[in-house]
């Protein structure tokens, strides 16, 4: 595992430690880097403008030197980010100054990281995003959002009423979930207001595809769930689903569709279908289907009953094919959420008697503890586009010198002898 290190700061200032702070949890539920202690750190000098002193890091170990600052700017925020990565050289691979709002620290932090793992890796980071799930709350259940690293926990439907199922629309701006109130019909809610939709039964979940394009619905139609599929606007709505019992639609990066599908009584088993076809193994009941675009292609993911009350999750690619089996002996595991850049993904878990919800690598498999809230339905969306840029701010070239004038007029060439 490569060995990072970040710059330790001596300034008191809050949006400081804030930044630093962030970024540092960030790389470290990443899970690709072993985070070099402050114990470790060479004597010098760490304030925002000072420069980093590159071999004295390297001698404790460094492979990675990243160094995160902010300081006050009149009502705003100055916050510089540079990283050096050894193996390429001893040139910063990113380098960035930016002034933001004071309000908009933590996701500017957030957005730092992921320009960094881009810078690192090659492919930004996903933490620039936010999560939502339905959690209990007295006897109803209500819809919850939080950041990617669990900060800023807070309520987005009505105490009053049960809410479930909620997911960000593609471009994170709003948050779609299905309400419930004084026991009636399951309808459509977007941001706290009723989406009037073509369905007289309940409306068990909602999903959208990569583009907005294109949105499924989970309905409860003559005793059956069925799954719809048609225009974000309710429109031209069609039939896709040919089980007796259809919910839970998920879309995946390449366009498929996904979703949890089977019987009523006790012979029957849940599995997990894919534009119709049925993926998951035979004998297991399956449910929370989600996509994670990763390193290695498409995944799906999804839960398995494993009895005792307990379930665990499983990851195989698209067609049902090279199925691994994520958690085992580890509690109960369920709905699993992918970050918007298909590194990691977000569970709730029972697991060493900490409830909550945890973070894994899908490349490395380490598992960390993110928040302690646990429910139910996990859904991980990216934040809506900065107006800023977060690459790289590329160095000026030095300009050319200039070529010389040739002389205006050119000289003479001697003239032969007459005589040889």
């Amino acid at each position: 595992m490569t060995s990072l290190a970040i710059l330790p700061s001596l300034s008191s200032a809050m949006e400081d430690v804030v930044v630093r702070g962030v970024v540092r949890r960030d790389l470290e539920l990443s899970g690709m880097f072993r985070i070099i202690g402050d114990d470790k750190a060479p004597p010098g000098l760490y304030s925002f403008g000072d420069p980093v002193d590159v071999d004295a890091w390297k001698k404790v170990g460094a492979e990675v030197i990243v160094k995160v600052a902010a300081r006050p700017s009149g009502d705003q925020i100055e916050v510089f980010g540079l990283a050096y990565f050894l193996n390429v050289g001893q040139d910063p691979v990113y380098e960035k100054k930016l002034v933001v709002e004071k309000k908009d620290v933590r996701e500017t932090a957030h957005r730092i990281t992921d320009a960094l793992l881009g810078a690192i890796t090659g492919t930004p980071g996903g933490f620039a995003s936010h999560m939502t799930y339905s959690g209990k709350w007295g006897k109803n259940r209500r819809i919850f959002r939080m950041d990617a690293d669990g900060h800023n926990l807070t309520p987005r439907s009505s105490p009053d009423d049960t809410a479930l199922a909620p997911v960000w629309s593609p471009n994170g701006s709003s948050l779609f979930y299905v309400v419930s109130k004084r026991y009636a019909p399951y309808v459509l809610y977007r941001d706290e207001k009723h989406v009037p939709l073509p369905f007289t039964g309940s409306i068990y979940s909602v999903a959208f595809d990569q583009d907005g394009r294109r949105m499924a619905l989970a309905v409860s139609e003559d005793l059956k769930t069925l799954i719809y599929v048609g225009n974000p606007d309710g429109s031209q709505m069609q039939v896709v689903s040919k089980t007796e019992l259809a919910t839970r639609p998920v879309f995946s990066p390449s366009g498929k569709l996904a979703w949890v599908g089977g019987g009523e009584g006790k012979g029957s088993t849940r599995r997990i279908y894919v534009d119709g076809k049925a993926i998951s193994p035979t004998g297991f009941i399956a449910s929370a289907p989600t996509f994670c675009d990763t390193e290695d292609g498409v995944r799906i993911v999804y839960s398995v009953e494993v009895g005792g009350d307990r379930r665990d999750l499983v990851m195989s690619d698209e067609q049902g094919r090279g199925i691994v089996r994520l958690t085992q002996n580890m509690g109960s595991n369920t709905y699993p959420a992918c970050s918007p850049d298909g590194r990691l993904l977000a569970f709730f878990s029972t697991r060493n008697k900490k409830q909550g919800i945890y973070m894994m690598n899908l490349k490395r498999w380490k598992t960390t503890l993110v928040s302690s809230q646990y429910g139910e339905s996990l859904h991980w969306g990216p934040l809506p586009p900065p107006k800023l840029s977060f690459t790289s701010t590329p160095k000026a070239e030095p300009k050319p010198k200039a070529e010389p004038k040739p002389d205006a007029k050119p000289k003479a060439e001697p003239k032969p002898d007459a005589k040889p």
